[in-house]
């Protein structure tokens, strides 16, 4: 039992770590370079920084604090201080990694290889159930009331109105476009990473495994039961 758990807590920070570098790369390689302004705490960070000389990644770790606040109330504390520590590590890569040169200098593209990117991060959190805080958690936060809408719809949403605000401040009509592109390739990707993740791990042999082992514990339980039950209406018969 201990070494499963133990197995699952090395699993979930591997992945927040993976989570954390796509993260990074998406904003350093793709966003900031083309300027594009998108949703999240990030975006509203990155639209600070074009008037504040701050880390981005100081900026959003800021932002973060009552989005936190919420998790605290809203979730465990074991989830919280596990999202604190993504959060203060993801920041800390945004701002140690600044100094990465771009690999496109086309918005569109920037766009869409930045929404991928981000995807397949918000898409690992969200499969293990970590999080690098922001809209991303925000969003996980609200699905518990709205359970009917998925968590890439739910950023959809959040993200979006974000970025209409942010684009009007800056009277910049093209980030909303670009912006908008990459806010849906990152709900589609996220939502294909999380079908993915369960698949694999559906069809994986151990977890067949333990799905036959539960099958068969269930059955030897009621078959065990049925004859208890059985004897004693012997005895009683008698």
């Amino acid at each position: 039992m201990g070494v499963n758990l133990n197995t699952d807590k090395v699993r979930s920070y591997f992945y927040a770590m993976v989570s954390c570098i796509f993260y990074t790369l998406a904003i350093n390689l793709f966003i900031k370079p083309n300027h594009i302004v998108g949703g999240g705490v990030t975006g509203m960070a990155l639209l600070i920084h074009t008037y504040f000389p701050w880390g981005i990644g100081l900026i959003a770790y800021l932002l973060n604090i009552p989005i936190m606040i919420m998790s605290f109330k809203m979730k465990n504390m074991g989830f919280t201080i596990k999202c604190l520590i993504v959060t203060t590590q993801l920041n800390f890569l945004i701002d140690a990694f600044a100094f990465l040169p771009a690999m496109t200098h086309r918005p569109l593209l920037g766009a869409i290889y930045g929404g991928i990117f981000l995807g397949i991060s918000v898409g690992l959190n969200y499969r293990y159930d970590v999080s690098s805080g922001g809209t991303e958690l925000l969003g996980q936060l609200l699905i518990i009331k709205l359970n009917h809408i998925t968590i890439g719809k739910m950023l959809m949403i959040i993200d979006g109105s974000i970025v209409l605000i942010g684009s009007l401040i800056l009277r910049n009509p093209q980030n909303i476009l670009l912006a908008l592109i990459m806010i849906v390739t990152s709900g589609k990707v996220s939502d294909m990473v999380i079908r993915l993740c369960a698949f694999i791990e559906g069809s994986h042999p151990s977890t067949i495994y333990k799905r036959k082992k539960s099958a068969c514990n269930r059955m030897n339980k009621h078959v065990m039961h049925t004859k208890r039950k059985v004897k004693n209406e012997g005895m009683f018969g008698k």
